[in-house]
Formats: structure tokens, sequence, C-alpha cells
């Protein structure tokens, strides 16, 4: 039996009971910091509101989880996977993915996911952190933070911030989510794109819900900031973001951006998604700079 396979039959051994919670969150304010810990593996968990109603421990739903870094099924939600064709171990569809990997020293996933009765209500962005002493920083790491769909959907980069210490990741969003740090190879550019594309595609998908003025602004914000990194000024399309992200603030605030979620998840928080995007689309457009 090879290495590789030992290692993958040991880590779906260990998924069978290693699931994991919150321990000693303390509750500041907006703000809620928590140790997560599965199977011997621990980090600090930050999640923090603008504005938040009903925030408590178990409002907030935390799950944490052990991965397999080689199980198909991870490996189909991550961004780059291929298959090699062929059938592997329990029939399964051999994949591999050389540039979007867990790695081995954190294999951890932090779910997010609110009972819908809970009453857990915020405004705006809310900031998920992750720190692990698990994992060394080093000057231009691969490591980012990714979330997916809850339970389902490709993972995605929403890195706004990586620093030291050993490792602290950050990032935003509207909503609640799956969490990962990974390794993150791909070329800076193909991930820019890649963010642009999902910008528009939000911007798209809300336009029905954004005041007419306000979408148009922000389309056009947005299509100039585009037209700006593909004409190689990606410092021009940075200030063109930060824009865009004040503007969808104030907009918000003034009621032609809707800007709430809620544990009934029925509520769109299109200025959470939209500022969020945007901030992790700057992070990743500074790392092309000259």
């Amino acid at each position: 039996m090879t290495k590789r396979l030992l290692i993958a039959l040991a880590f779906l051994a260990l998924t069978a009971y290693a699931h994991g919670g919150l321990v000693d969150p303390v509750i500041d304010g907006n703000e809620l910091t928590a140790t997560v810990e599965v199977g011997g593996l621990e980090a600090e968990l930050t999640i923090r509101f603008e504005n938040v109603v009903g925030l408590t421990p178990s409002n907030l739903g935390v799950s944490v989880h052990l991965l397999d870094p080689l199980s198909p099924e991870l490996l189909g939600r991550l961004p780059g996977t291929q298959a090699l064709g062929g059938i592997g171990l329990g029939g399964l569809l051999n994949l591999v993915n050389d540039l979007v990997t867990v790695p081995v020293g954190f294999p951890v996933m932090v779910r997010i996911d609110p009972p819908t009765d809970s009453g857990l209500t915020f405004e705006g962005v809310v900031e998920v952190e992750l720190y692990t002493q698990l994992l060394n920083y080093q000057a231009a790491t691969p490591l980012r933070l990714f979330k997916a769909p809850t339970g389902s959907g490709t993972f995605h980069d929403v890195t706004e911030d990586v620093s030291p210490g050993s490792i602290r990741t950050r990032s935003g969003g509207g909503h609640f989510s799956d969490f990962m740090i990974v390794l993150d190879l791909r070329a800076a550019a193909d991930v820019v794109d890649e963010k642009f594309d999902r910008l528009g595609d939000l911007l798209v998908t809300h336009a029905g819900q954004i005041d007419a003025t306000v979408y148009a602004g922000l389309a056009g914000l947005y299509v100039d900031a585009a037209d700006a990194w593909a004409a190689g000024n990606p410092a021009l399309a940075d200030t063109l973001l930060e824009q865009f992200i004040a503007d969808t603030e104030a907009a918000a605030g003034l009621g032609d951006v809707p800007n709430v979620w809620r544990s009934a998840r029925d509520l769109d928080n299109v200025d959470g998604e939209l500022r969020s995007a945007a901030r992790t689309l700057r992070f990743s457009l500074g790392l092309v700079q000259p």
C-alpha cells in the first residue's frame, strides 16, 4: 500500500469522529473570539461585525472539521482540480490539484452556519479571522483564506490580509460559509481575473436590488477598474475599487443598497457581499503591483 494511500486512509478514519467547535468563547461588543479545536489542532477564530443583534456562541452555529486533503469530495470543491481518468479507491474518479491544496499542517475547515431560528442579524460586512501557530509565515506566503457555500460548492479566495504570527488570515463577507486556509500557487494575475469576474457577477445578480442611479455609478467604477487592470495599470484599478467600496457603503447607509443578513436567510446582504468582493480583489491587486 502506497504512503499516499495510507495517509488518505488515516485521514478518512479520523474524519469519522473528528468534529470540534468553539472553546472558551468571549464576546466583546460586536466581536467574538474563541479557540477552535479538532483532532489536536487549534486556531484562534475571531468573528467581527459592524453591527449585530443576537450575538451568542450558540447563535453562530460554529463547527470545526478535520479534512482529508486527498479526499475526492474536497478536491472537487477546489479551483483548478483536474480529473486524471480512471477510477480510484472506493470507485471514485481520480482527481489531482497541484496548485490549490490543503496544508497537511492544518487540514481544518471552520463552518459558520447559524440556526435559522437563532434570530442572529447583522448589517454590512462580517469579518472572519483565523490565526494558527501550526503554519509558518514567510514573505510572499501563498497561504490564503478560502470560503465556499455551506456544505457544497467551490471554494474561492476571499483573503483580505495575511500577516505574521504565525499565520493570521482575514476575510469579509455578507453571509456565512465554510472557511479553510489553503496553499494557493496559482498566478496572482489569474486570481485577479477570477475576482474581477466574481465582483462583476455579484453586481449583475443584485442589480434589481440596488437603486438605479447608484447601480450606474458602481457599474461605471467596476468597468473602469477592469479596464485599468486590462491596460496594465493595477494601481489605478486599486484606486477605483477603493472608491467603489466607499460608494457602496455610503449608499447602503442611505438605504439604496440592501445591507442586512439574518438567520432566516430571507434577505440579501448586497452591501456586505460587494464590499468584501472588492476588498479581496484589492488584496490580490496589491500582489501584482510593481
